[in-house]
């Protein structure tokens, strides 16, 4: 479910292989992303801090800079997304 001028949300399930990286760009100002990991292990870094969430954990944070997601396991992660644009 993307977000839209008529939602403030945005809804994903990801998969990451072993070793995958992504840096993302910030989203808009005062937006939050909401994650929950289902399987795996996964370094968040945002705001110069680095944050490792695996199996069963979740992690809130602000997506108004930069952040990145790596797989720092040895198997897929599998994941749920949501993205709060205010």
């Amino acid at each position: 479910f993307p977000d839209d001028e008529n939602r403030r949300f945005a809804v994903y399930y990801l998969e990451l292989e072993e070793g995958s990286y992504w840096e993302s760009e910030p989203h808009l100002k005062g937006a939050e992303e909401f994650i929950t990991i289902f399987s795996g292990k996964i370094e968040i870094c945002t705001g110069g801090r680095s944050f490792q969430v695996e199996k069963g954990e979740s992690i809130r944070f602000k997506a108004d800079a930069v952040h990145s997601y790596k797989n720092i396991g040895a198997e897929p992660v599998l994941l749920h997304m949501i993205i709060y644009d205010p």
